[in-house]
C-alpha cells in the first residue's frame, strides 16, 4: 500500500524479508547495545512479544540487569497485541539497524 507507492526499495526489502527483525542476531554485542539504547523499550517490548526466543535472549542478555528486569515486565504486561502492528513495528527495528551499521 502506502510503502508500496512511497518507498518502493523499503517495501522490496521488507517483502523479501531482508528488514526482517531476526537478522538483528548479525550484529556485534556493542551494535545491539547502541540500538537498545536509541530505540524506546515500549517499542522493543512490543517487537519482542513475536520474535524468537534467540533473539529475545540475545537482546535481553545486553541489558544491564536492572533494565533486564524492566523489559521483561513490559514485555509481560504489555498483552497480546495485533501481529501486523507488530510486524510493522519489528521492521522499523530493523530498518534502524540497517541504516544504522550497515555503511560501517
Amino acid at each position: 500500500g502506502e510503502i508500496q507507492a512511497q518507498q518502493p526499495q523499503i517495501y522490496e526489502q521488507l517483502r523479501t524479508g531482508l528488514l526482517n527483525i531476526e537478522n538483528l542476531l548479525k550484529l556485534e554485542d556493542a551494535q545491539l547495545r547502541e540500538l537498545l539504547q536509541a530505540i524506546p523499550r515500549e517499542k522493543w517490548a512490543r517487537a519482542l512479544r513475536a520474535c524468537s526466543e534467540e533473539l529475545k535472549s540475545r537482546l535481553l542478555s545486553n541489558l544491564p540487569t536492572r533494565a533486564r528486569a524492566e523489559m521483561e515486565e513490559l514485555i509481560q504486561g504489555i498483552g497480546p497485541q495485533p501481529l501486523p502492528e507488530v510486524r510493522r513495528i519489528q521492521s522499523e527495528i530493523a530498518l534502524e539497524a540497517k541504516t544504522r551499521f550497515e555503511s560501517r
